[in-house]
């Protein structure tokens, strides 16, 4: 289903790419400006007996205000899936059962413009809502076209950093033959990065 969302994604970049195109290079206004995006998370995890590559989409929104044609700052709030998340160590079982993933951020992003060549930067800095999370890191660069009078389309790639603390586990063998998990009482920090794309709009 992950990969279904990321091909129809890319589709959706490429036939948005190909109607902008045609859009005369304006760069954005003073005033409120307003974010949405698709994004696809993508990374690789080893495992004990192999490893394997992990689509996570979302979608993600920010407002703020745009203080002159190439500077906004704003906040905005990222939605993902994820699949469940294991660590094994020697009689210890490290994990996380959440099935997303929402963090809360504030934003600074660069339009520029080289004649008719739009490109942006931004980053994005928070808080992980969930799994005890800690520190959120995006920053990405792209390309802006314009759309109709004030809407533009953003497509971008990325990295994001998503840093968490979690409880440590001890794994026991039962008198029947089972494996349990005990809590030991302790807790440890992990980070998890992410190769990201995204395509949205700004209004």
């Amino acid at each position: 289903m992950k990969q279904t969302l990321l091909k129809r994604s890319l589709l959706l970049s490429a036939a948005i790419t190909t109607v902008a195109l045609s859009a005369s290079a304006r760069q954005p206004e003073r005033g409120y400006r307003g974010f949405v995006d698709l994004t696809s998370r993508i990374r690789h995890r080893s495992y004990p007996l192999g490893s394997g590559t992990h689509y996570d989409p979302g979608i993600a929104t920010s407002h703020g205000y745009q203080f002159n044609p190439w500077l906004f700052v704003g906040a905005g709030i990222d939605f993902s899936l994820q699949d469940i998340v294991e660590w094994h160590a020697p009689n210890k079982h490290h994990y996380s059962i959440d099935s997303h993933r929402i963090s809360l951020f504030t934003e600074g992003r660069a339009d520029l413009q080289f004649g008719n060549f739009t490109p942006f930067a931004d980053i994005r800095l928070g808080w992980n809502a969930c799994d005890n999370g800690t520190v959120y890191l995006s920053p990405s660069v792209g390309y802006r076209f314009n759309w109709g009078r004030k809407v533009g389309i953003n497509v971008g790639i990325g990295y994001t950093l998503d840093a968490y603390r979690s409880e440590e586990y001890r794994i026991v063998h039962t008198p029947t033959g089972w494996l349990t998990l005990i809590p030991t009482g302790k807790r440890f920090n992990w980070t998890e990065s992410h190769f990201t794309f995204r395509i949205g709009i700004d209004f």
